[in-house]
């Protein structure tokens, strides 16, 4: 009898929380696919909204990584702006993307694809991997870090 009160309070004390953290999986994973829903619509302004003032980005065609907080507002809308410009289309298309959240902190990790279209009409298609970092602040999730890199060629295991 008394195994099963013990079995009963982990049980409700276990359904909340388990509740609370799918939710919050669901959000960030609304708020990642909002981020690249204004990637893909060139809306700059939406897009620099989901990223947090002292956010870190980290990308395959830049040699150091880009603080928001000291590189200043001005120079990072720049490196967006001129992104933006110089391309007719551009479309992320997330492959093999998973999340997780512990406490206020939430992490996206995967695979995207990339197909962009310059102005000068050369497409170019791009397989990264990706790792983003979210915060939760007053309820919203925020981008803190963002990095994507170019996975390496894949090798086969040579046959035995």
């Amino acid at each position: 009898m008394h195994s099963k009160r013990i079995l009963c309070l982990f049980f409700f004390l276990w359904l909340p929380a388990t509740a609370v953290q799918a939710s919050d999986v669901e959000t960030l994973r609304d708020a990642f696919e909002r981020t690249l829903e204004r990637l893909n619509a060139k809306d700059l302004q939406g897009f620099l909204q989901g990223w947090h003032p002292e956010a870190v980005l980290i990308v395959h065609d830049y040699v150091f990584p880009v603080d928001r907080a000291n590189a200043g507002e001005e120079i990072w809308t720049l490196i967006f702006d001129e992104f933006f410009a110089s391309t007719e289309s551009i479309q992320f298309t997330p492959v093999d993307v998973e999340s997780r959240v512990v406490g206020d902190t939430g992490v996206v990790w995967g695979s995207v694809q990339t197909i962009t279209e310059s102005k000068d009409g050369l497409r170019r298609t791009r397989d990264l991997r990706l790792t983003a970092t979210f915060v939760k602040l007053d309820g919203q999730w925020q981008i803190l870090s963002w990095h994507n890199s170019v996975p390496p060629q894949r090798n086969p295991r040579p046959s035995p």
